[in-house]
């Protein structure tokens, strides 16, 4: 069982617990209430007020949003020749350019990040580029937790990716064909059969347990169905389905969340049919039989 096959079979098992305990709609209504449970939490948070990340080329070019005068800028800051409320902040990469900071308050210098209200110069490209009143203390970045935010939307995505897939999940099997002799005439193997059988047709959560032997013919090959259960009055104690060799049958793969099985779909005229078994080989050696 690969972790694709488990993470698969997870979101299916979810899927179908949630729509037994309470419906599909009552499932459907969890699903939009997780979805809105995260986009309300987005924004709230996008639509909370918060400085801009702007460098020094921002302003220098005006690459700035729309209505943004509460920016956080990242500098060296020295102090300004004969004043005590001015300050220069230096761009690290090019210290030609500098905004001017007004504060009456004592600020530390060296290498700060501040935040506080811009207004930029037009037309400057170097030297002093605007100014800036600061923030005391400066705004700290905050790391929202949109991991966390987006957990319930992302459980919304998993319950409707597992009513997708259905439970068990059933998925197209690509490995190679195991080298498995055919079955000897009269042998039996032991098996789980869902689909349809003329009228009948069967879930796959009710999947009538059953011993399966193939006739081998011409033309065409008999597969010989046998349920363990007793069935209606008029069904036969032996299910006889004709399959055609040029027929190719599909092999599966039926994943539940302890474990997977190996299962064959099978094209006839009369009948859709899904066989499960336990075991690869038991498989194999059934479609060895009917190719």
């Amino acid at each position: 069982m690969t972790p694709l096959d488990l993470g698969a079979a997870a979101a299916g098992w979810l899927a179908a617990t949630l729509d037994r305990r309470v419906t599909r709609r009552g499932t459907l209504l969890i699903v939009i209430c997780l979805v809105a449970v995260s986009v309300i939490w987005t924004y709230l948070i996008g639509s909370s007020p918060r400085p801009t990340d702007l460098s020094f080329e921002d302003i220098r070019t005006g690459s700035i949003p729309a209505m943004t005068s509460w920016a956080r800028v990242e500098g060296d800051l020295r102090p300004y020749p004969n004043s005590d409320s001015l300050y220069e902040l230096h761009d690290t990469a090019d210290p030609s350019l500098y905004l001017i900071v007004i504060s009456d308050a004592a600020l530390p210098l060296g290498h700060q990040v501040m935040t506080g209200r811009i207004s930029p110069t037009s037309g400057v490209t170097t030297g002093n580029i605007g100014s800036l009143e600061p923030d005391i203390p400066a705004v700290p970045k905050q790391n929202e937790p949109f991991a966390i935010i987006w957990l319930p939307a992302g459980l919304a995505a998993i319950i409707l990716l597992g009513r997708r897939l259905g439970y068990p999940v059933v998925r197209r099997e690509r490995s190679t064909l195991l080298h498995a002799p055919p079955l000897a005439p009269g042998e039996r193997l032991r098996a789980r059969r869902s689909g349809r059988i003329g009228s009948e047709d069967v879930s796959r959560a009710e999947a009538i347990a059953c011993e399966v032997e193939v006739r081998r013919g011409g033309d065409a090959h008999e597969l010989v169905l046998v349920d363990d259960a007793p069935g209606p009055v008029d069904r036969p104690a032996e299910q006889v389905i004709r399959v055609r060799p040029s027929v190719p049958t599909v092999r599966l793969k039926i994943c539940r969340a302890t474990d997977c099985d190996r299962g064959v779909l099978v094209h006839a005229q009369s009948a859709d049919l899904v066989l499960v078994f336990r075991e690869r080989s038991d498989r194999d050696r059934l479609v060895t039989s009917l190719g």
